[in-house]
């Protein structure tokens, strides 16, 4: 699953000692990713309460990606359609979000109704788009996506050679994902059309970093409209919490070269390129944005984010900081049972919503002091997160 917030990194005069990590202000909080998906689509749509939503179509996956949930929770995991009925219900609230996303920990071509909800969403006026692991992006969906008027299609890989891609996204053939991308590409370009925008979204990895640069050959060369590199946020068991690219001073400063080198291939190439930071830094609000963002999972319950929203489970497994811990699951309501804005209006969300707000007001506050020279000479505090957020990498930035 990769959704999320794409911070870039500064473009230092050499690798050598550099962070990689800007220092962006607290006063603002992060910028979302779904706020540089609507800026990179163009157009946005206006005067709509919710930037973005994002649907779990399904938790059913072809694949058993070496990072992901679905291969490390496998006894206990809820693979299951969201039921037509609830995309429906769900829809109900479309005229009041801009973006839609249709993708969670699953693969949402195998949904038998996607195509459906793809068309829901753009008669609803909304900008619709979801990532794919690329296998099933045959000439036949290809068709139908651009019949569909799609604005976002993000295809993830995981290197640039078979031996590094199927190592870490298992059962996946990249010869035949790249195959897949390139009569996307073609048929977009014979229609003359720049719909939808074309992110390959590659998820660093100590076993994969090294290839980055050689990932934006590639995307140059297949024709994309954007590199994504993207970090490993959420891992469940140890085994997983290993494969970090990120937060390791012994390799920081070789992964910042790497960006840098991915960088200036993709602006030689003329595409744009985008990376998460590498150093954890707290932010007042966490990318997902749970003030104007919310995520519905494949069994029907409204969450803050996908990150809290692991479809069956009550308890949502994480490794921080070296420890195995469990977090509850925030269900603020199910779907069939109360409609998604009586939900969004419920008691415990706007309680759970209220403390970012805080946040947000006490770093605003904070930085209008310093600009004004009137800060107090001690360390910048925050309210507290909700207690489900503390220990979630997306709250540092990563």
């Amino acid at each position: 699953m990769e959704f999320s917030v794409i911070a870039e990194f500064p473009e230092p005069t050499s690798c050598a000692g550099a962070t990689g990590r800007p220092k962006e202000p607290h006063s603002s909080g992060p910028v979302t990713m779904l706020q540089r998906v609507l800026r990179g689509l163009g157009n946005p749509v206006a005067g709509r309460m919710f930037e973005a939503i994002q649907i779990e179509v399904t938790s059913h996956c072809n694949l058993r990606c070496v990072m992901c949930p679905v291969t490390a929770m496998a006894d206990g995991w809820n693979a299951q359609h969201l039921a037509w009925e609830a995309f429906l219900r769900i829809a109900r609230a479309f005229e009041q979000i801009k973006y839609v996303h249709l993708q969670g920990w699953g693969e949402p071509l195998l949904h038998p109704r996607f195509f459906d909800m793809i068309k829901v969403g753009k008669d609803a006026g909304c900008q619709v788009g979801f990532t794919t692991n690329g296998t099933l992006l045959d000439s036949v969906a290809a068709q139908r996506l651009l019949d569909l008027g799609l604005d976002l299609l993000a295809v993830s890989i995981a290197g640039v050679t078979q031996q590094t891609h199927g190592a870490i996204r298992v059962g996946s053939d990249l010869s035949r994902i790249l195959e897949n991308l390139r009569g996307f590409l073609a048929l977009r370009a014979e229609r003359q059309s720049l719909k939808p925008k074309v992110e390959i979204c590659f998820l660093m990895t100590k076993m994969n970093v090294a290839e980055l640069p050689a990932a934006a050959d590639l995307a140059a060369s297949l024709g994309a409209d954007e590199l994504v590199a993207t970090n490993l946020d959420y891992v469940p068991t140890r085994d997983q919490d290993v494969l970090k690219a990120f937060a390791d001073p012994s390799s920081k400063d070789a992964c910042v070269c790497l960006v840098e080198g991915a960088r200036a291939r993709t602006k030689a190439a003329g595409v744009t390129f985008r990376a998460y930071p590498l150093e954890p830094e707290e932010l007042a609000i966490c990318e997902a944005n749970p003030l104007k963002v919310l995520f519905v999972s494949s069994d029907g319950w409204v969450s803050p984010c996908t990150y809290l929203g692991l479809a069956g489970q009550m308890k949502i497994p994480r490794i921080f900081n070296g420890n195995a811990i469990q977090v509850p699951r925030p269900r603020f309501g199910h779907i069939m049972e109360r409609e998604l804005l009586e939900i969004w209006d419920s008691p415990a969300y706007r309680a759970f919503r209220r403390q970012f707000a805080s946040r947000r007001l006490a770093a605003m506050i904070s930085a209008v002091a310093t600009v004004a020279g009137s800060a107090p000479n001690r360390p910048k505090t925050l309210p507290e997160a909700p207690e489900p957020c503390r220990s979630c990498p997306k709250l540092f930035g990563v």
